[in-house]
C-alpha cells in the first residue's frame, strides 16, 4: 500500500510498462560489445572422444573377468554406448563443419 491510501504504486518517471525501458534504468554495467564467434573445427574433437570411448572399450573387453568379479561388467556396455554415440557425433560434426567452413579443407 502507497502512503496516500491507495494499493497502486505510484506512477514512475516513465513508463514500467516496458521491460526493456526498465531493464535499462536499473542497470548498472556499461554495455560491453559482443566477442567475435571462435571459428572452431568440431570433427577433430568429436573424433578424440570417440577414440577415448575406444580405448575403454578395449580395456574393458582385456580386464573383462575383474570386472565380472568386482560387479563392473557393465562398463563395457557404457564403452560400447560411448562409441556408438562418438560415432554418431562425429558424423553430425562433419557435416556441421561442411556447412560452416564449406566443403574447402584449406578455408
Amino acid at each position: 500500500m502507497s502512503t496516500d491510501g491507495s494499493s497502486q504504486p505510484p506512477a514512475a518517471s516513465g513508463s514500467s510498462a516496458n521491460p526493456r525501458a526498465a531493464y535499462h534504468r536499473v542497470k548498472k554495467t556499461p554495455e560491453l560489445p559482443a566477442a567475435d564467434a571462435v571459428r572452431l573445427r568440431m570433427t577433430p574433437i568429436a573424433v578424440a572422444g570417440t577414440l577415448v570411448w575406444t580405448v575403454a572399450l578395449v580395456l574393458t573387453q582385456l580386464f573383462r573377468e575383474p570386472l565380472a568379479d568386482s560387479g563392473r561388467e557393465w562398463w563395457g556396455a557404457c564403452a560400447l554406448t560411448g562409441v556408438i554415440v562418438g560415432l554418431l557425433g562425429t558424423a553430425a560434426m562433419v557435416v556441421a563443419d561442411r556447412r560452416h567452413f564449406g566443403r574447402d579443407r584449406r578455408s
